[in-house]
């Protein structure tokens, strides 16, 4: 199964960039990591196909009222967590760049601390990152329409039975 990630879109106005659509194409399946900001984010990608969202530190107070803080999906059989990421301990320490990614990754695991998830998909901090850490694959799509140092991405995910792979993919 082919699984788009976007995270941090930042869109008051609701209207996806078209390149966030042609990447997306073909997907079966998006997740929004957060900081969609509207609900009409949601519905521009479910033209693309099926979302799952969670909510982040600056959606409006009708997206917080429709999505959670952090979920665990299963796809083929694999078990993903999605989270925002904003409520890692010590952010003035962690956050700033360079990102100290041990940091972020060990809170990331103890956010689904007996979840059993192969791999975790997290936004906030605008920068595209993905690692394996503990075994467990670790993806922030970056933004797709504020990435940092202006490159704009998003990240895609195979799916199977027997593994998870991951891909940043960078978008004009």
């Amino acid at each position: 199964m082919r699984v788009g990630l976007i995270s941090d879109t930042h869109l008051s106005s609701g209207v996806l960039p078209q390149a966030i659509t042609n990447a997306f194409q073909g997907v079966d399946l998006i997740l929004h990591a957060g900081d969609l900001v509207t609900l009409d984010v949601l519905h521009q990608l479910e033209t693309i196909a099926p979302v799952t969202a969670i909510q982040g530190n600056m959606d409006m107070p009708d997206v917080r009222r429709n999505l959670t803080s952090k979920m665990v999906i299963e796809i083929q059989e694999q078990r993903i967590g999605l989270i925002h990421g904003h409520h890692v301990p010590d952010p003035q320490r962690v956050l700033p760049a360079p990102i100290d990614f041990e940091a972020m990754h060990q809170y990331l695991l103890s956010e689904f601390q007996g979840e059993e998830v192969g791999c975790i998909i997290y936004g906030h901090t605008h920068q595209a990152h993905i690692a394996t850490y503990r075994g467990t694959l670790i993806i922030n799509p970056g933004s797709a329409t504020r990435g940092n140092g202006g490159q704009h991405t998003l990240g895609l995910l195979i799916v199977d039975r027997n593994q998870i792979r991951g891909e940043i993919i960078q978008i004009s």
